[in-house]
């Protein structure tokens, strides 16, 4: 993906996002961190492209398409973990310090984050520098980049519909570029009463697929989703003031679309209290840090929140948890046929139980009968919408209160703990993703069916187990200080990644995200935890991390790998040493039987290079004809030893090369130390290695030699 396509794909009338919105919120992060420059970059055959920039681009050597080698960059350390997404201070970090691309640049603030592609990939970086060290970038600062970058990450990989003819995407184009959308208003209603106490704002398209949340999804497919959303937010309040003053206004939008649009401006001329926020996702947010940010501005203002379609799936559920709406509207699969289907009605009551513990207002959808009005009553749920009461219609016929109205029901009974076997099982028995109810002791009180299938334990085995049981050992103090953390009041939620030990041993790893549930008087209660197998996912990116340290050629470790290391020794404090070797007459292979046949003689060096040392030593490809050993012998007997048996084994057999040809190997070598102590750098290593090798070479008599050693003096 360049920047040529990003923008191409619209001019070509494909489904693509344009360049210029990936560019406003680049520099919307940047100026709002306080950076000098921000990119996003693509990655492809171990290599990473400039697509879009934003600010001093100039002073960083930065221009699109700009390709660099994936391996050499700090993105690639990120995704490994060897650097941490958020670096302040350039200077102060062991590994950016040594890196050669931090000096070339002028780094001295860093922050990355992966932009996650199709299926669990990564797909690209974005990324906020600056020339001078930023002490006060903080977790905050990453959950902003973090919820850009998956925004990103979502419009680049929105998939492209192949049956749809160009015609009908114009038309999408040309109604959102045209505005040409109708608003009308479904009345929303007081059980008892049948007085309208809200409306909701619905769209209506003039063309295919007519139908909303097709509609919605397409232009999302075609990268305009989120001007859609915001046009529609901006129409039905310019609308406002010809609604009835006595209702609220619940307006639909997702995620995605509240993290850009420009609040200050779209609530500046309305009464804010009058407004709700109708938060529409049926697939768990990753990061809740920014989407809670924005929507903390809007309540600060008086608008308030409402999470839409719970119990349609997990997604409502953990939207309810972290978002603490005003409003829960129940989706209408749970509303049709409550009056006679008893675990609707169950777990409708149970919703209504667990709204009204922290005072929101539940409103049913999708009532279609007088019988259902009457359970959603006796469900103890207070408003309702749906066809039953009043169906949608233009802001210009007011709304009067439905003519039908709930019978009277008899007083629910004392609430009964919500989070009992029977209602946890209804409402999450479905759910693909793990769940439970943790005790605070970490005891599994609950626990789902999905959960139980991930790990591999029965039912009764997971009662008899805590959440410290099966963490592993590496990840537990982590777990028990946020758990701490929760308990002492600092936080309401955490989420981690870590480890489960399964059944059979195995080893799990999960993105847990655990939410803390009070009782009355504000006590800790228990915590909800959901875990979703991320295995997959880890596997890939170490996949990437491999790919990017090994040379693709001959399968040993790369040139960035072996720098890696070096940096690892040379910060532990411990000595080690390096042999430098090189083939000679490499070149002559290359003219005499083509280059495939100096591929298949590199191959085979490093076979026989590597299969020479011991498991702690690293061989690396350094480059051309080149190669690196480091081990952790100090001592120059050691060393000469060790490329004596190089040398052996590089003289035991002529190597065959394609065509039957056969090959000997003539090798120079080079070694030197360093010792603790002895105030020698990587660089200082190296070099001595290096001038040693080929001050042997400049030595030696023009005769030819297979094999010769050099030895520092």
């Amino acid at each position: 993906m360049h920047v040529d396509e990003v923008t191409g794909h619209l001019m070509e009338g494909q489904p693509g996002i344009p360049a210029d919105l990936v560019r406003t919120l680049l520099g919307v992060l940047r100026q709002r961190l306080g950076l000098d420059t921000a990119w996003l970059s693509s990655f492809h055959d171990d290599t990473q492209t400039i697509e879009v920039l934003d600010g001093d681009a100039a002073s960083f050597g930065l221009s699109p398409g700009l390709r660099t080698p994936l391996s050499e960059s700090y993105c690639v350390r990120v995704i490994d973990g060897r650097l941490p997404s958020v670096v302040p201070d350039t200077s102060q970090n062991q590994t950016t310090h040594a890196l050669p691309v931090t000096d070339e640049m002028g780094l001295g603030a860093y922050i990355g984050v992966p932009v996650p592609g199709h299926a669990g990939t990564t797909s690209g970086m974005v990324c906020l520098v600056s020339q001078e060290p930023k002490p006060y970038l903080g977790d905050d600062d990453l959950r902003l980049v973090k919820q850009a970058a998956e925004l990103i990450g979502t419009l680049i990989e929105s998939p492209v519909r192949q049956a749809d003819s160009v015609d009908r995407r114009s038309a999408i184009r040309r109604v959102v570029s045209e505005l040409d959308f109708e608003v009308v208003f479904q009345a929303i209603h007081d059980v008892a009463s049948g007085r309208a106490v809200g409306v909701e704002a619905l769209a209506r398209f003039p063309c295919e697929p007519f139908r909303p949340d097709a509609f919605f999804a397409e232009a999302a497919q075609l990268g305009i989703g989120i001007q859609l959303e915001t046009a529609i937010v901006r129409r039905v309040l310019s609308l406002l003031p010809q609604l009835p003053d006595d209702v609220f206004v619940s307006i639909n939008i997702s995620p995605a679309a509240a993290l850009v649009a420009p609040w200050s401006e779209l609530l500046a001329d309305v009464e804010p209290s009058r407004i709700v926020l109708e938060i529409t996702e049926h697939d768990a947010v990753p990061n809740y840090g920014a989407l809670d940010d924005v929507l903390e501005g809007c309540r600060a203002q008086g608008v308030r929140v409402a999470v839409d379609d719970v119990g349609a799936g997990f997604a409502s559920f953990s939207h309810v948890l972290e978002l603490a709406p005003e409003f829960v509207k129940i989706d209408h699969s749970i509303i049709r046929h409550i009056d006679v289907d008893d675990a609707r009605r169950r777990l409708a009551q149970a919703i209504a139980e667990f709204a009204g513990q922290f005072g929101a207002m539940v409103i049913a959808e999708g009532v279609e009968s007088q019988r259902e009005l009457d359970a959603v009553r006796a469900a103890g749920i207070g408003c309702t919408q749906g066809f039953f009461l009043s169906r949608p219609k233009a802001h210009g016929h007011g709304f009067p209160a439905a003519t039908a109205t709930a019978d009277p029901s008899e007083p629910l009974p004392a609430a009964v703990d919500l989070l009992g076997e029977r209602r946890f099982e209804l409402a999450l028995a479905h759910s693909p993703i793990g769940m439970a109810v943790v005790g605070l002791d970490g005891s599994f009180l609950r626990t789902n069916r999905a959960l139980r299938a991930m790990l591999g334990y029965s039912r009764r085995a997971m009662s008899e187990l805590t959440f410290q049981d099966i963490t592993h050992p590496d990840d537990l103090d982590l777990d028990l200080a946020l758990v701490n953390e929760c308990l002492e009041g600092r936080r309401r939620s955490y989420r981690i990644d870590k480890r489960y030990i399964a059944a059979d041993g195995s080893i799990v790893w999960c993105a847990l995200t655990a939410v803390l549930v009070h009782a009355p008087r504000d006590q800790p209660r228990c915590f909800v935890s959901q875990i979703v197998d991320v295995t997959a996912d880890r596997l890939r990116e170490a996949e990437l991390a491999r790919r990017a340290s090994t040379d693709p050629l001959t399968s040993i470790a790369n040139r960035s790998a072996a720098w890696t290391r070096l940096e690892q020794l040379d910060q532990s404090g411990e000595g080690y040493g390096v042999l430098f070797c090189d083939i000679e007459r490499f070149k002559s292979v290359n003219d005499r039987h083509g280059h495939h046949a100096g591929d298949q003689l590199l191959v085979e060096v490093a076979q026989r290079l590597h299969d020479t040392l011991d498991p702690f030593d690293l061989a690396a490809r350094w480059g051309g004809d080149e190669f690196l050993v480091i081990t952790r012998c100090v001592e120059e007997p050691a060393l000469a030893c060790l490329a004596g048996r190089i040398i052996d084994r590089m003289d035991a057999t002529p190597i065959r090369l394609p065509g039957g040809v056969e090959e000997s190997v003539a090798m120079t070598i080079g070694f030197a130390a360093h010792r603790p102590g002895d105030g020698r750098s990587v660089d200082d290593v190296l070099d001595l290695a290096d001038q040693e090798m080929y001050e042997q070479r400049r030595r030696r008599p023009r005769v030819r030699r297979k094999l010769s050693v050099s030895r520092p003096r």
